[in-house]
């Protein structure tokens, strides 16, 4: 539905540079066709809005960016709003005086008829082995290309998971490669 890095990014910069002394949190906001995420305190004192897109920073919470850095949540300071920029376009930036809002449309391409079936993880399977089958039950077609990137792993974790899945009778494959459909067999 969205490009899951630039997300990820979007929702650790929501938690890590909002304006906490005023008691509100970030707020995030799921609609049919989006995901809107709104964070307290507008930009950082002493960073304009071309700088906050260029990717210069002045970390409202030090001390919480050290926690997300020392878990490795955060890579280097600086890097996430780059990353977001070469997935979507800068208009999905709005600079209010207390707030950032940011928009993210959902891909048309993920939404399909399933949309409204429940998913139950299974206890027995990984969390990546699960999210693989939700995937797949939210969109047949799925390849393995887009679960690697949607669950930022690489394409060789997908093609193991999947052979459990296969080999397990889990899922299988019908049809052609290029035409062919995922169906979930428990």
């Amino acid at each position: 539905m969205y490009d899951y890095n630039a997300i990820r990014e979007l929702v650790i910069n929501a938690l890590v540079h909002n304006d906490w002394t005023n008691g509100y949190s970030p707020k995030f906001e799921i609609f049919k066709d989006k995901l809107v995420i709104s964070s307290n305190g507008g930009i950082q004192e002493g960073v304009s809005q071309e700088e906050f897109l260029k990717g210069f920073t002045n970390p409202r919470n030090p001390e919480l960016m050290r926690v997300f850095r020392d878990l490795e949540f955060v890579e280097q300071l600086g890097t996430g709003i780059q990353r977001v920029l070469k997935v979507y376009d800068r208009n999905i930036f709005e600079f209010y005086p207390n707030h950032i809002r940011v928009t993210i449309p959902f891909n048309d391409n993920t939404l399909n008829s399933n949309k409204n079936e429940e998913f139950i993880d299974n206890n027995s399977l990984s969390k990546i082995q699960n999210s693989i089958l939700q995937l797949i039950q939210t969109k047949p077609t799925i390849t393995q290309d887009e679960i690697a990137q949607i669950l930022g792993v690489t394409l060789k974790t997908i093609y193991r998971n999947f052979k459990v899945l296969i080999d397990n009778n889990y899922i299988k494959r019908t049809g052609s490669n290029k035409k062919g459909i995922w169906k979930i067999l428990k």
